[in-house]
């Protein structure tokens, strides 16, 4: 019974601070997903647009394939981090899933 009553209170106890953590969890999952069906954003520096979806080599495995940059590469499986700017050069991070 004992370890009935210590397990209740670790849980209430911890409860809070696992519900934040979901929260940031589920913030930054958001943001990925929002990105990943938007098809283009603003440069932060000069404001030209640009696209999300083309042609993209992944940068591990140098796979060119077709498609939105936020897709997973076929080959490799890996994500971009960042996308460029081809008007200023400035690179953009991307979120993270």
């Amino acid at each position: 019974m004992k370890d009935l009553w210590l397990d209740l209170i670790l849980w209430v106890l911890a409860s809070p601070i696992l519900l934040i953590k979901w929260l940031f969890r589920l913030q930054r999952r958001c943001r990925f997903w929002r990105m990943a069906y938007t098809p283009q954003i603003v440069c932060p520096s000069c404001r030209s647009r640009i696209s999300l979806v083309g042609i993209w080599t992944c940068s591990t495995c140098r796979y060119t394939y077709r498609g939105h940059v936020m897709r997973k590469c076929p080959v490799c499986g890996a994500l971009p981090r960042m996308v460029r700017c081809y008007e200023c050069g400035v690179t953009t991070k991307l979120p993270e899933p």
